[in-house]
């Protein structure tokens, strides 16, 4: 067990040699790599929250694993990506800071993140972590649709943001779990009544908000590299080659924003490529090879698979980019035994659901699983990793999504990625199966 404990720590750069400080609150103080601090547990737990910080526990070391979740953070809102926490980051992540230094946090003490309705109301998003009056409305309109089922509180958590992927999926659009106007109108239009408040102010922004958001003169395209902010037709091909994949669920642009680098970065993560939203020259490669729409030109039908599954349309690639980010968009479910919704999975529930989705019926348990796959000596980006941890033979499974790591609902992580050399997993490892 001692050691378990030490590799697992220093799987995160657990400097052990390192004293912690003072105990303060989240905000009063610069966070950055190599820090040993309580103040950085609070920190994971938010971006674990936000769905940022993915290693199965929060450990208080600012290693290599943290910096990368604050710089995806830091990507994802517009922030320079540095890697280090300070006032603007705060803010970001809802903890404000005041010009002495101090927090100026009103939040509880739990690991629920919030942003004050000021914020909301102005942004026109609301995401996980917010509250006020626009949330509440939006959790009325979802639920006189039938897809939010549990107590009206004006608090954008996680029940929340699964009704809005429901809804999301089912009206295809943009999967993400994030209510911004194209998904707040849509609601607004099937539930009656208005979308929650938005910004009416042009000149407070100098960027888009959404996709959707008229075309800026081509720029930022030089040498082949496209990121947040380029524009232009060649934007446009490639958007709609990742709508032919399954990642970019709207009609293409020519814009290149928020959306989009969400999209890109769904492809990346799924093949094996670097995870920072900047469609290079591998991405394009990748894209070239794999997209069902290899002239870049819009396709007939939704792009959206949807709930109704069904991969006869969709190259095996397009499955797997399909599958991946399927998966990756339930991280944070709790785990729950016999589970098989998004109320809660257990580990072969999970696997059941994703592929499910993509129009795969699979067998209800980890062994019948184990007997219906193909077995393969080295597993690919969507194949199921199988250990044996309780019992004698299979009694535990994973998606495989590259980078030796795998995507699974643990019995005390819930939904979460975890790499194949954690100690626990490497030592249980029972080998991998093709399901697809």
């Amino acid at each position: 067990m001692k050691k378990v404990v030490m590799t697992s720590t220093v799987a995160t750069g657990l400097a052990l040699a390192t004293p912690m400080v003072a105990e303060a609150a989240l905000g009063d103080q610069t966070l950055r790599f190599g820090m040993n601090h309580s103040d950085v547990i609070e920190l994971q737990d938010v971006l674990s929250n936000k769905g940022f910080f993915t290693y199965e526990k929060s450990t208080g070391y600012f290693g290599t694993i943290t910096i990368d979740a604050v710089k995806d953070f830091q990507r994802a809102n517009n922030l320079t990506a540095d890697g280090i926490v300070g006032p603007k980051t705060f803010a970001a992540l809802g903890k404000a800071q005041s010009s002495n230094g101090q927090a100026s946090n009103n939040n509880n003490s739990n690991n629920t993140t919030t942003t004050a309705p000021t914020q909301v109301a102005s942004s026109g998003i609301l995401r996980n972590g917010s509250r006020g009056s626009a949330v509440t409305t939006l959790q009325q309109q979802l639920a006189s649709l039938g897809y939010y089922k549990i107590k009206v509180d004006g608090i954008y958590g996680n029940g929340t943001r699964q009704a809005v992927l429901n809804f999301q999926r089912d009206h295809n659009l943009l999967v993400d779990g994030i209510a911004g106007p194209q998904t707040l109108q849509a609601l607004a239009n099937k539930a009656g009544g208005q979308a929650p408040p938005q910004n009416s102010n042009s000149g407070s922004s100098s960027k888009p908000k959404e996709e959707t958001a008229t075309p800026a003169p081509p720029s930022n395209i030089a040498n082949g590299i496209y990121r947040v902010g380029s524009s232009g037709n060649a934007v446009t091909e490639l958007q709609a080659q990742l709508r032919s994949v399954g990642v970019f669920n709207q009609n293409p642009t020519g814009y290149f924003g928020k959306d989009t680098e969400a999209s890109v970065r769904a492809f990346q993560r799924s093949h094996n490529l670097t995870v920072d939203g900047i469609a290079g020259p591998q991405t394009l490669a990748k894209l070239r090879e794999v997209a069902t729409n290899q002239g870049g030109q819009q396709q007939t039908g939704s792009g959206n698979s949807g709930n109704s599954g069904g991969s006869s349309t969709t190259s095996p690639a397009a499955f797997v980019t399909n599958l991946i980010a399927e998966a990756s968009l339930h991280i944070g479910v709790p785990y729950l035994w016999g589970g098989t919704t998004t109320s809660g999975f257990d580990c072969s529930g999970y696997i059941q659901y994703v592929f499910k989705q993509q129009g795969v019926n699979l067998t209800r348990t980890v062994a019948t699983q184990w007997n219906a796959g193909t077995a393969v000596s080295q597993p690919s980006v969507g194949d199921v990793v199988f250990f044996e941890t309780y019992t004698s033979g299979p009694s535990h499974n994973g998606i495989y999504i590259g980078n030796n790591q795998f995507i699974h609902s643990g019995s005390s992580t819930g939904v979460t990625i975890t790499s194949m050399d954690n100690p626990y997993w490497k030592a249980r490892y029972l080998g991998a199966k093709r399901l697809h």
